[in-house]
């Protein structure tokens, strides 16, 4: 057919051939559309600019959708648009519609039919050769329902080609694809690839992997998260997974970025990688060496690395020599002393705390000590002792008052501070302005022996100064203190500077600070902050003022580091993070990687995940991203926020990173069922860790966590012969060993290795110790680890140490200073949190057993939760003493939360708190049988615990105090320890033998 015949003319109506003064208004071609644009033609969204006719030629593909008639008055309009820009033809006849409607939309169908059918065909070819990524569902998504918008409803009522119609169709699927329809789409792939690849995945590694390790290979999202627990093979899966996309095709071995927490974790993945894919192409990068690359790559040349970036005491020392250079200034040295003299410590008010002895833990915890390095018990009275220290002003902290007041019952008093030259005595009372104490402290009886005191140094005639909690709270105290000892006429003789230094630098104070100091120095820089930025962290610190003093400390410091490190030509890894980061955002550096992965993504602070971000986004201008991230991680072993590591960034991944696909691998080949359920059980009471379901390929039905519970004085016995706990398990272990052999009669290839473990390395044998252990266990190869060094590792056995309470405890319940804290990722919201994760890699070290060494008159609040709450643990593998099994009954009546340790006293045992010097409160064992006594099995009573005596003496109902039997006129009577003659605090409770017996009878009916 000639393209004259093929061509099809649209006449306009009598007013339109009137008024355009043309007979034929529009050609329809195969190819397209024509009209004439002139005098008097109205098009929508157009004005004229000359009066000439022109012809306007416009290809069916230009044409948004097929052209349109609607009826008018005039005669029809024929409608369309092109890319958006809408036309009007106005006055044609009024035949157009029958004659032209469907000719129009069959010539409109023909021009785009095989775009339509070529884009089905691409889509169907992508889902089919790749993972569906959200970036791709996405753009397929808006092409589909361009498309869809172009060619519904209208065609359904048009007859088309047989390859156009079937396109259609399969466009309209596509059209309505809902989530489960994208995942089934995914899944096909998915176990197209399992089918296709499964002999690779059956030898890649020494042991076939998993399904679900091969489903991580595979899957590949734009965003990508494997959530792997302990033991569960994820190395073999980032081994897999570059294997696989090198071996499908997906990739060449320079497409992958892999990266390593740390050089040897890169190290180690070298090797597995040389070894299980046989290629050396495939290198792992430390997010260093990576800086360091990005960097070379911008400038031209390799950067100098600091040494300092590796030697974190060299580093020290240079922060150290600094600082005391800075002293040397007056005002810098000044502002010195009054950190250390007031803001040193985190103060927290005794009001805040529940009991005396939760502020009493706090008070030891946190080491609260003066310039003199003596504890108190407030900080009032390191207030105080800082004060007189400074001035020169000779006190002693708690000296025994100068006229003898003690009795048969009650100690000597000792005021809290006593000045020697001038024969006067300081108290500080913890009173607020409304006489109050805090709430554990019995109001009354303090304030009554706040007159006691008065009175006694009235009677004596001797000088006591009264200071208040009230008047440090409102910053009053020192001021106060001051105006006194003026009045007194006691002399002040400031000590000079080199004293107080010398004094601060005995008690290690200055190089404690330097290392903090060096330590944030690169905390600080990592934050990338401006000095909105910097204002906002130091407002937003726990403790502003203090953090604020901190910083005006250390930011002298901050331009001579930068500066040293430029006049070396040096940088540090803050620097490398920095700059590359810089680079990648300001399109100097073009990543040419295509696939990211990184390994303990949550261990990764927020500045390397900035930088993992902008690798993924790097490209050339005008192009899209095409970089697929995969990270691996386990956010219960996120255990290093202390170095920057900030597990939200793994809780919370895909409002950091965008639309993720998660992953989970939920078997682990190291640890049996009983060590995981234990583990899993503790690391999940915090709600925020995310839930995950971890599966023991070795499932046993019996307790392999067991808790060893022997105080560090208690001797062998005849039942248990081992020298102390640790022995007691070594040996426990051995004895299974020596069974597995015996029953198999044969020794194994290996010896089973043990792992000693402490949450600090001094807690820990130290090297010959270790030595003669594993001379002492032959069979046994027993090592030393800290918690953290122990990730990534495993042994047949655990041993677990140091599980106590304090400052070196564990959890440890030292406050971090605030403005280390204000510079760390913010602080999660359930207590110990890290430290709860941290016991759960401990225990996961085990394959075949965990032990749990306790002293239970100083445990872990964590072994304690082990033995209340119900967990599947074993106790009764090894006898215990007494005191062990019993400690919850032997708590502190004055502080409640310290325990009653045994003592031996010059004369005879005894009990005494264990928040001792700050609790002084002790007491006697059972007058019969020497063993510790309980005041909550019955109510009122004192019990002996040896369940063999059962000793019982009635409790003060008055005070509270012990009670001794005594002989009275009358016969026999209980009387109260703290009476006391013609003293305002004296007690003179007393019961009859008889009635103490019918009210114990009570209390027994009653429990």
């Amino acid at each position: 057919m000639s393209s004259k015949q093929s061509e099809k003319s649209i006449k306009h109506s009598w007013f339109g051939h009137f008024y355009m003064g043309k007979p034929d208004a529009v050609k329809l071609t195969h190819s397209g559309i024509t009209f004439h644009r002139g005098k008097g033609l109205l098009t929508a969204g157009y004005r004229a600019t000359n009066k000439s006719k022109e012809e306007v030629s416009y290809k069916w593909q230009q044409l948004d959708s097929p052209p349109a008639f609607m009826l008018s008055p005039l005669g029809y309009l024929l409608s369309f648009t092109v890319s958006g820009k809408a036309y009007q033809l106005p006055y044609l006849t009024y035949l157009a519609h029958y004659q032209f409607g469907k000719k129009a939309a069959h010539l409109w169908a023909a021009g785009n039919g095989q775009s339509i059918c070529e884009l089905v065909a691409r889509v169907e070819r992508t889902i089919a050769t790749e993972y569906l990524r959200q970036s791709r569902l996405e753009m397929i998504q808006a092409r589909v329902k361009r498309e869809y918008k172009r060619w519904f409803p209208w065609c359904e009522k048009v007859a088309l080609s047989k390859d156009i119609r079937t396109a259609l169709t399969k466009l309209k699927q596509m059209h309505s694809w809902s989530q489960s329809d994208i995942e089934r789409l995914r899944e096909n792939y998915v176990r197209a690839q399992l089918i296709k690849f499964a002999d690779f995945f059956e030898h890649v590694e020494s042991n076939p992997l998993t399904d679900k390790q091969r489903r991580a290979c595979i899957i590949d999202d734009n965003n990508n998260l494997l959530l792997a627990g302990a033991g569960t093979g994820k190395t073999s899966v980032m081994v897999g997974r570059a294997g696989y996309l090198v071996k499908s095709g997906q990739a060449q071995a320079d497409d992958i970025l892999l990266l390593a927490y740390g050089r040897k974790a890169a190290d180690e993945m070298d090797e597995r990688i040389k070894e299980k894919l046989d290629t050396d192409d495939i290198k792992a990068s430390t997010f260093h060496s990576l800086g360091l690359r990005v960097i070379a790559e911008v400038e031209g040349k390799s950067p100098s690395l600091s040494p300092w970036a590796e030697d974190e005491k060299a580093k020290d020392r240079w922060v150290q020599s600094t600082l005391e250079t800075l002293i040397e200034d007056d005002a810098y040295r000044k502002q010195l002393f009054e950190y250390f003299s007031q803001y040193y410590y985190v103060e927290k008010s005794p009001f805040d705390f529940e009991s005396e002895g939760e502020y009493f833990q706090y008070l030891t915890d946190n080491d609260i000590r003066t310039l003199k390095g003596e504890r108190v018990k407030s900080f009032g009275e390191l207030y105080i002792s800082n004060w007189l220290f400074s001035n020169g002003i000779e006190y002693q902290y708690e000296a025994k008052y100068e006229h003898d007041v003690s009795s048969v019952d009650f100690r000597q008093y000792q005021p809290d501070f006593y000045l020697p030259d001038y024969g006067v005595y300081i108290e500080y009372y913890g009173t607020d302005e409304n006489d109050s104490t805090a709430p554990y402290i019995d109001n009354q009886q303090y304030l009554e022996s706040m007159e006691w005191k008065r009175q006694l140094h009235k009677e004596h005639e001797t000088v006591c100064l009264e200071l208040f909690y009230h008047q440090h709270k409102k910053g009053r105290l020192i001021e106060k203190l001051e105006h006194a000892i003026k009045k007194l006429e006691i002399k002040e003789s400031p000590l000079p500077d080199e004293a107080i230094l010398a004094t601060l630098n005995e008690l290690g104070r200055v190089t404690e600070l330097a290392k903090l100091f060096s330590k944030l120095i690169g905390l600080y820089k990592a934050a990338c902050l401006d000095n909105n930025g910097l204002e906002k962290v130091l407002n937003n610190a726990a403790d502003a003022k203090q953090t604020r003093k901190a910083f005006e400390l250390l930011e002298p410091i901050l331009s001579p580091y930068q500066q040293h490190l430029s006049a070396s030509g040096d940088i540090d890894f803050e620097d490398m993070i920095g700059k590359a980061l810089s680079y990648l955002q300001h399109g100097q550096f073009i990543s040419p990687w295509t696939y990211i992965m990184v390994d303990e993504f949550q261990d990764i602070s927020e500045p390397r995940a900035r930088l993992v971000r902008a690798l993924r986004d790097s490209c050339l201008p005008g192009r899209k991203p095409k970089a697929s991230l995969f990270c691996v991680g386990d956010d219960w072993q996120a255990i290093y926020r202390f170095s920057g590591a900030d597990v939200s960034l793994t809780t919370q991944f895909t409002e950091y990173f965008g639309p993720t696909t998660k992953t989970y691998l939920d078997q682990t080949f190291r640890f049996n069922s009983s060590i995981g359920d234990v583990a899993t059980q503790f690391v999940t009471k915090n709600p925020v860790q995310l839930k995950k379901d971890i599966r023991s390929l070795s499932q046993v039905s019996y307790p392999t966590v067991s808790v060893i519970r022997r105080g560090e004085q208690e001797p062998a016995t005849k039942d248990e012969p081992s020298p102390n706990a640790l022995e007691q398990a070594l040996n426990a272990i051995n004895k299974r060993v020596e069974k597995v052999e015996d029953k198999f009669s044969t020794k194994s290839k290996a010896q089973p290795v043990v792992y000693l473990l402490a949450r600090f390395w001094f807690q820990l044998p130290d090297r010959i110790g270790l030595k003669q252990l594993n001379m002492q266990y032959p069979k046994l190869t027993i090592e030393c680890q800290s918690f953290h060094a122990s990730k990534g590792k495993e042994a047949d056995y655990v041993v677990i140490t140091g599980m106590k309470t304090g400052k070196h405890g564990f959890p440890s319940t030292k406050v971090t200073p605030p403005i280390l804290d204000a510079f760390l990722p913010q602080a999660e919201a359930f207590e110990f949190a890290e430290e709860r994760r941290l016991f759960y890699v401990a225990l996961t070290r085990a394959k075949h057993r965990a032990y749990v060494l306790a002293d239970m008159t100083d445990a872990s609040p964590f072994v304690v939760e082990l033995l209340k709450e119900n967990y599947a643990i074993e106790q009764e593998e090894f006898s215990t003493s007494l005191v062990q099994q019993i400690f919850e009954e032997i708590s502190c009546v004055r502080c409640t939360t310290g325990t009653l340790k045994p003592r031996v006293g010059k004369f005879k045992p005894f009990f005494s708190c264990s928040h001792y010097p700050l609790c002084d409160h002790k007491e006697e064992g059972c007058e019969l049988c020497g063993s510790p006594m309980t005041r909550i099995r019955f109510t009122g009573f004192k019990v002996c615990l040896n369940d063999t005596c059962s000793h019982t003496a009635p409790v003060c109902s008055v005070c509270g105090g012990d009670m001794k039997l005594r002989k009275g006129p009358y016969g026999e009577f209980w009387g109260c320890i703290n009476y006391r003659r013609d003293t305002p605090t004296s007690c003179g409770n007393k019961i009859k033998k008889q009635a103490a017996a019918n009210l114990l009878d009570q209390s027994k009916r009653e429990h």
